[in-house]
């Protein structure tokens, strides 16, 4: 006996996924780095100059910027209209040069808050501490201002996180480029769809038994949250350990939440999102030499 074929209905077959960043969507830019590696050298503007503060020159019709300034103009570029800068309290961190930057360069433009961390939280623990004064958010991006992600693809990276279940995507990269870190450390699903392994900054490799079917990646770093159920997570994630201390996103976080079943999608970007945090990495995508 033949099966009945079904005809989708036009309205059925005639579909599109719509590519926007919903209302009040925030972006999380990460601006406390200390930027050790970069002061290790003879350079005296990178040994006097806020990490994120260094300028770049990647964009050759506007000339050099510094890092924080490209993250920001890339934002307001994909449309993004709300904008939190997270800054340390470390004084390596030079957080009022890099306060003050941001509410010259784009307070016109956009809802900028800023959120200077008491005491050191780690890259989720800051997250977490920034969402809490962020009741109305619908979603967030979290970005480091040190890396070079390809901003445009933001809006379908948002658009796959919402077709999910999942509370977390992390975008990865299957084509991470010559100058990128921790290489191939991300291990997702076969379809590509999740992040079942994450050995970011761990000195570990898989055995060969456990990657059958497996892909590797690259972190490039832009995660997306959805605030309610992520705040819930770390606060799972928090009361678990013995105290209270620093919660690094990509290295403690998100591998404990993929160690106790929950998901973390993975949407590769398939293109490069160069780390700016070591001198030749710097220098290789364009920074502008100190005079």
């Amino acid at each position: 006996m033949t099966e009945p074929t079904t005809t989708p209905t036009t309205a059925q077959y005639y579909t599109s996924t719509l590519l926007r960043l919903p209302e009040r969507t925030v972006a999380l830019v990460l601006a406390g780095g200390r930027g050790t590696r970069l002061r290790a050298t003879d350079d005296p503007e990178l040994k006097s100059t806020p990490k994120v503060l260094v300028p770049i020159d990647i964009d050759t019709t506007s000339g050099p910027a510094p890092m924080l300034g490209h993250a920001l103009t890339q934002l307001t570029t994909v449309g993004v209209r709300r904008i939190a800068v997270l800054t340390s309290s470390d004084p390596a961190t030079g957080a009022q040069q890099v306060e003050d930057y941001a509410l010259t360069h784009c307070a016109r433009q956009v809802e900028l808050t800023l959120h200077r961390e008491h005491h050191p939280l780690g890259t989720a623990g800051a997250a977490y501490a920034a969402l809490a004064h962020l009741p109305d958010t619908p979603l967030a991006v979290v970005l480091p201002a040190d890396t070079l992600i390809p901003y445009t693809l933001l809006p379908a990276v948002v658009a796959a996180h919402l077709a999910r279940p999942a509370a977390i995507t992390w975008t990865v990269t299957t084509d991470p480029g010559p100058e990128a870190q921790n290489t191939g450390r991300l291990f997702l699903s076969p379809d590509g769809e999740q992040v079942v392994h994450a050995l970011e900054g761990v000195d570990a490799t898989l055995p060969a038994g456990t990657r059958h079917n497996l892909r590797q990646a690259t972190s490039t770093g832009a995660v997306i949250l959805t605030p309610d159920p992520f705040r819930a997570l770390f606060e799972q994630y928090a009361q678990r350990q013995a105290c209270p201390g620093e919660a690094d996103l990509y290295r403690q976080f998100m591998p404990w939440a993929i160690s106790q079943g929950h998901a973390v999608g993975a949407y590769d970007l398939r293109a490069p999102a160069p780390d700016l945090g070591t001198p030749d990495r710097l220098a290789a995508f364009g920074r502008t030499a100190a005079a």
